[in-house]
């Protein structure tokens, strides 16, 4: 017993000196650096100095006075002081250059405000002072360990695989027999922070029932030579586990015995039973804060209702602990504090730390998107007043694409399962958010030249495209309208039999590696810039990846950028079918087998939740439908049970032949030479398109469902079916396109009275030159392209949306009927 004790007590001694000799590095849960009383009244005194008054007055202004009825606005200014201050926290990170190490680097990931160079830094700095891989001995208390795991998945790195060493599998090692009472909570968040195979997954449930047993049962706080800070870290790494048994009951135990015991009026957390280190400091303060914030507390209000007491986010802020010239430790946990405050007081779910936890960050970044639209909308408005070019339809356009940008990520989001997930989709809306501007470009008349010239052809959509070189000297709609398509050139569509089109994976897709293939950092693919490498392996074990964007590099080559879906590791590869096939089944499947070795499930609900029974290997299983669930497929049994549409995991045995055009048919002629054209109407007539160079004739009778793509050539050779004709009635709408962040087209037709969305879209694309391409008619018709920006293939969310004054009708533009003075707004989605 006597050994035990001189082993846990030299621990703490060797725990301070490894924190202050590693600048912060080693580890924040490490209550040794807490253990002199010196050093923690230095820390509180620097923390209240005069010379963070520059920094204060950013964001502490008289944030005590608002009290009782006006707790909902005190809210609100606590929630600006916050922002400012976690702005204020990181900038003071991003100074340290190259000495930004792994908990630096999370606090940037979850600003949002990390650099390729500081990932490096942070890198590096784990790699050096990690016990482990630095190739030293296990540290005592696991010091290190935590710090190190979460900033490698915090800046896509795998902490089962660093330079060839498994750090978790060293954690796990010291979790099967904790040094000490904080190595079970160093251990147990570092192996929360995801998943990392059977033997975490036993460790984390081990580890777990260890410290809800070490829990007081008569206070409900956990035992130490300072409770507040022991019992802050308990607290902290358990709301990374309520799914496990006791959990739940341990945290609302824990919450109330601290707010009984703890809680102080100045909103600090103070141990009145313990004279040596019981007294309050910033540091306790700081991490009771972060961890009541992760057990689903709202810190920013008083936590007992009484006037005289203040909010645990009130007293971080007065404490000014962001400030230059506290301690490297003190900025990076103030930080982190009040990021997680953030995140759970907008909606998010247990801790910042679960990066891998299901579901948790969904609410918290549907509301920082929504917040981020709102400021764009504002920032339009604001720099149109100043802006004589900014014309007013322009403006409402551009507000109109960042409500469409929102409804698009806001349906990503939704369907989003992890935190990485959602944190990865709410940055890439924000991102197109802040691209969009107010156009300046008026659409130009297209001008036809004397002499046409034989066409070249090109495949494009599963279409064969013919670039009409009689408009290739027509100017552009708009100086950005340049396109996939050539700005001089207006193409015409001719479907083709022959020829298996190529698969190409959408953005925002997932696909998995058919053969080897090679992630690089940047699309400069040298070998320098090769991170990882993933062997040839076997379907069940082949490796996914979420498809960011598509490009050409410098080199020529098609290229994706992707995300590992096992590590967050992004990069970029080779794209095509000879590397990368779809990961999920959208086809018409109607029997599948299980070839998991393990088995998959089968649920009662769509996102796969609430299990109904577990169906082994080699099972086969009757499929009702392919259900799209954002990037994950789901199929729906007969039964009406939902299981994984994951190829990895199931293999199709039955797949059922489409009813409808799923290929474009033989035309029933092709003539050349120089006609008019007679478009396809609602009511199923003949349909003949032509132009100078080529003549296409398609028959969209109702029988042919859908029909086929027809694309709308130059406007001089072609007769609007619905410009009106001198003794109709007409009326006016403006129509403008957007994608990619810029406007393709904006202007106003004239259509007959009665003519839907697509016929005042159809006619606009014959003005402006635009090639347009369809499917079906009347309430079926589905718009596949402008200008060469294509729909993606079913089941993405890939493709063009539509919207009439600013609100999305719930029908087809072939069904739409338009009123006069309408506006039609198409926003091409990625």
């Amino acid at each position: 017993m006597k050994r035990k004790k001189f082993l846990y007590w030299f621990s703490i001694v060797l725990g301070i000196f490894l924190i202050f000799s590693s600048g912060g590095n080693s580890s924040r849960a490490d209550a040794a650096s807490r253990a002199d009383a010196a050093s923690r009244a230095d820390v509180a005194s620097r923390a209240d100095a005069a010379s963070r008054a520059d920094v204060a007055s950013a964001y502490n202004y008289g944030l005590t006075k608002a009290k009782g009825p006006k707790i909902n606005s005190e809210v609100y200014t606590v929630s600006d002081a916050v922002d400012s201050a976690i702005s204020a926290g990181l900038a003071e990170i991003a100074q340290k250059g190259p000495k930004i190490d792994a908990w630096d680097a999370t606090c940037l990931v979850f600003g949002d405000r990390i650099t390729d160079s500081q990932a490096q830094y942070a890198y590096e700095s784990i790699l050096k002072n990690n016990d482990f891989l630095s190739g030293g001995s296990q540290g005592l208390n696991g010091i290190s360990d935590v710090s190190a795991v979460n900033g490698l998945v915090a800046i896509g790195k795998d902490p089962t695989n660093v330079n060839g060493k498994n750090l978790v599998a060293n954690i796990v090692k010291d979790a099967n027999n904790p040094a000490s009472a904080y190595s079970i909570v160093n251990d147990l968040e570092a192996l929360s922070t995801g998943s990392y195979g059977q033997a975490s997954e036993t460790a984390r449930t081990s580890l777990t029932k260890k410290l809800i047993g070490m829990q007081d049962q008569k206070t409900g706080l956990w035992n130490g030579f300072d409770k507040v800070d022991y019992t802050a870290r308990a607290i902290l790494a358990l709301s990374m586990n309520t799914n496990q048994p006791g959990v739940a009951d341990a945290l609302n135990t824990a919450v109330k015995a601290v707010i009984n015991h703890f809680y102080q009026k100045n909103g600090g957390f103070a141990d009145s039973s313990n004279t040596m280190y019981g007294a309050e400091n910033a540091y306790n303060d700081v991490i009771m804060t972060n961890a009541l914030a992760s057990a689903g507390v709202n810190v920013y209000v008083p936590l007992k209702e009484k006037t005289d007491y203040i909010a645990p986010v009130q007293r971080v802020l007065d404490q000014h602990l962001v400030s230059a010239g506290n301690h490297a430790m003190l900025i990076q946990q103030a930080t982190l504090a009040l990021e997680q405050a953030r995140f759970t007081r907008n909606g998010g779910k247990g801790s910042i730390f679960a990066f891998n936890q299901t579901d948790a960050a969904k609410p918290g970044e549907i509301v920082n998107i929504k917040d981020a639209a709102i400021a764009k909308k504002r920032s339009i408005i604001r720099s149109s007043i100043s802006d004589p070019q900014a014309t007013a339809a322009a403006v409402n356009d551009a507000i109109n694409l960042v409500d469409k940008i929102l409804v698009t990520y806001l349906s990503k989001l939704r369907a989003d399962s992890t935190s990485s997930a959602a944190i990865a989709d709410r940055a890439a809306g924000v991102k197109e958010l802040n691209n969009v501007t107010v156009s300046h470009a008026a659409p130009a008349t297209p001008v036809t030249p004397a002499t046409p010239v034989t066409p070249p052809t090109v495949t494009n959509n599963n279409v064969t495209v013919v670039n009409n070189p009689a408009s290739s000297s027509s100017a552009s709609s708009s100086s950005s309208a340049t396109s996939t398509s050539s700005s001089s050139s207006v193409p015409i569509s001719t479907p083709t039999v022959s020829g298996k089109p190529v698969k190409k994976a959408s953005h925002r897709s997932i696909v998995y590696a058919l053969t080897t293939v090679k992630l690089y950092r940047s699309s400069n693919f040298t070998k320098s810039n090769l991170t990882k490498t993933y062997k040839k392996r076997a379907r069940i074990n082949r490796p996914m990846f979420l498809v960011i964007s598509q490009q050409t590099n410098k080199q020529g080559h098609a290229i994706y950028r992707v995300k590992d879906m096992n590590s967050g590791k992004t990069g970029y590869t080779l794209s095509g079918s000879k590397y990368f096939a779809h990961a999920y089944y959208s086809a018409k499947v109607t029997r599948i087998k299980v070839i998991n070795p393990k088995g998959i499930n089968e649920y009662g609900k769509v996102n796969l939740t609430s299990k109904k029974r577990h169906v082994k290997k080699n099972a086969s299983l009757s499929v009702r439908k392919v259900v799209n669930y954002g990037l994950y497929n789901r199929m729906q049994l007969t039964n009406g049970r939902y299981i994984t549409a994951n190829k990895k995991l199931i293999l199709a045995t039955k797949i059922k032949k489409s009813s409808q055009n799923t290929r474009p048919s033989t035309p029933t002629a092709t003539t050349t030479g120089t006609s008019t054209s007679t478009p396809p109407t609602n009511s199923g007539s003949t349909a003949t398109t032509a132009t100078t160079g080529t003549t296409t004739t398609t028959n969209n009778s109702p029988s042919a469902t859908p029909t086929l793509p027809v694309a709308l050539t130059n406007p001089v050779a072609l007769t609007n079916p619905v410009t009106p004709s001198n003794d109709a009635k007409t009326i006016t709408t403006t129509i403008s396109i957007h994608a990619d962040g810029a406007t393709i087209a904006s202007g106003s037709i004239k259509v007959s009275s009665g003519a839907s969305a697509f016929d005042a879209l159809q006619a606009f694309a014959q003005q402006q030159g635009l090639a347009l391409t369809y499917k079906g008619s009347g309430a079926t018709t589905y718009v596949t392209g402008i200008n060469g920006y294509n729909a993606g293939p079913a089941g993405t969310m890939t493709g063009w949306l539509y919207s009439v004054n600013g609100t999305v009708p719930g029908s087809s533009m072939g069904a739409y009927t338009l009123k006069d003075g309408d506006s039609i707004s198409m926003t091409y989605n990625k």
